[in-house]
């Protein structure tokens, strides 16, 4: 029955982002979330709307990702040759990102998603809780341990 909306959705959002492949890399990962909730048995009233919902949702986190990325490099653009940081702080600060790195990937996923998105994607708490399917208090929790993880502290 999943099947019947492929090529509407597959339609729908060709249209809208001008561009068939990311359209079905889109619908293919709406399939993958709204099949994950239905693997936890999560009681889907309206398999459609779900589906076309969950896409909307992907491509409205695909732009906020693409316009944090372009903002990020204008921002770096702006810095000239004469501002460059020293010698010692691009090594200090590349040190720093590997351990940011390390301590993420050690992390527990769901807490690296949240801290990701609120503190990375600048999602508020409530959009990060709608995005994942969890509440608030979690979200704030999640956030609360992953910066006593990256800050090696004891939660």
């Amino acid at each position: 029955m999943a099947a019947n909306y492929y090529a509407e959705l597959v339609r729908f959002f060709a249209h809208s982002l001008r561009d068939r492949e990311a359209a079905a890399d889109v619908v293919q990962e709406s399939y993958a979330r709204v099949f994950a909730l239905q693997a936890r048995d999560v009681a889907v009233r309206d398999l459609r709307a779900l589906l076309f919902r969950t896409g909307k949702n992907i491509v409205i986190d695909d732009a906020r990702r693409r316009l944090a990325e372009a903002h990020m490099l204008q921002t770096l653009a702006l810095v000239s040759a004469q501002e460059a940081p020293s010698t010692e702080r691009q090594v200090a600060g590349r040190e720093q990102l590997v351990l940011l790195s390390r301590c993420l990937h050690a992390m527990p996923r769901k807490r690296r998603e949240v801290f990701v998105l609120v503190r990375i994607y600048g999602f508020s708490h409530a959009e990060a809780a709608a995005h994942m399917g969890i509440s608030e208090a979690a979200i704030e929790k999640h956030v609360v341990r992953a910066v006593c993880d990256c800050m090696g502290l004891a939660p």
